[in-house]
């Protein structure tokens, strides 16, 4: 029995190795989008201590101008550090969707070749069984022939 070939084996190799490659760049981009999140998780964190801290610094008796109008200037900074955060944010879960998309595409050409891979084995199978049914018969034609 010959060995079954599927021709377009080594494109099902690129596929799958393209295929891999970009699944690692998902898992990069979500490394980086988690990474980013937990920034935005202590920068909230930041605001809120500094929230705190200036009602604290306005309810004291002795009011020191230049210390309130430094923790409004630092929490306004913070504040506009988040919404850059957040932007940084969305344009990372932009990346991750497109990224997720090629990977989808990716994933549907293996499968495709894989199917075709699949079917062209049960052809070959089926091929094989209908040349040993035929051998099978011209076996029997020929026993038969020598028989008479």
């Amino acid at each position: 029995m010959r060995r079954f070939s599927f021709r377009l084996q080594s494109v099902l190799n690129l596929k799958e190795k393209n295929l891999e490659d970009e699944r690692l760049k998902l898992a990069g981009i979500i490394s980086v989008l988690e990474s980013q999140k937990d920034v935005l998780l202590e920068m909230n964190e930041k605001k809120g201590y500094l929230e705190t801290e200036l009602e604290e610094v306005t309810k004291e008796s002795t009011l020191d101008i230049e210390n309130v109008v430094g923790y409004k200037n630092y929490l306004n900074q913070v504040t506009q550090d988040i919404r850059m955060q957040f932007e940084i944010i969305k344009k990372t879960q932009f990346e991750l969707e497109e990224q997720q998309l090629k990977v989808n595409q990716a994933y549907k050409e293996v499968k495709i070749l894989e199917k075709l891979k699949e079917k062209q084995y049960q052809d070959f199978l089926m091929q094989y069984e209908q040349s040993q049914i035929k051998e099978l018969d011209d076996i029997t034609i020929s026993r038969q022939k020598r028989a008479i």
